[in-house]
């Protein structure tokens, strides 16, 4: 599948944004851009489809455990959100099945799009969100108000 064009197909209203991303494609950088000059203050991500070349984390007291997959697998789940103000913003799990349909999960490090993904964000209206880093969980943790 080598040699495609890479470009994210996006639709857009004013409740959610889909993203259609191609064999290649970045899975988290493609969603940081999709959200460049989000006036929403919270996205709910849901997404599926094929990664390859991905890294998921396990978050224990302040490090993750990190384990690299390079050959491609099912992309059962993408989910997490999206928060507008602080760092980090995007807070993404994936969970992945290999050829033997062995599961595999954890936080979403970095991952290449195999064939195509499929991942959608709905707005959260109103909602107020940042994430602000917590020196006891030693994480960015998310905070929310709502109207």
């Amino acid at each position: 599948m080598s040699g495609q064009a890479v470009h994210m197909e996006i639709a857009n209203t004013d409740s959610y944004l889909m993203l259609k991303l191609e064999h290649g494609e970045d899975v988290i950088g493609s969603v940081e851009e999709a959200v460049k000059g989000e006036r929403s203050t919270l996205l709910l991500v849901a997404g599926l489809g094929m990664i390859s070349d991905f890294e998921l984390g396990y978050f224990d007291r302040g490090n993750y455990l990190r384990r690299f997959f390079h050959e491609p697998h099912e992309l059962l789940a993408l989910q997490g959100s999206v928060a507008i103000e602080g760092d980090p913003r995007i807070h993404i799990h994936a969970t992945v099945a290999d050829t033997e349909h062995r599961a595999f999960g954890g936080h979403l490090m970095k991952g290449k799009v195999w064939m195509s993904n499929e991942i959608g964000m709905v707005r959260l209206e109103g909602v107020v969100s940042r994430r602000v880093f917590d020196s006891k969980k030693k994480v960015g943790v998310l905070h929310i108000s709502g109207p």
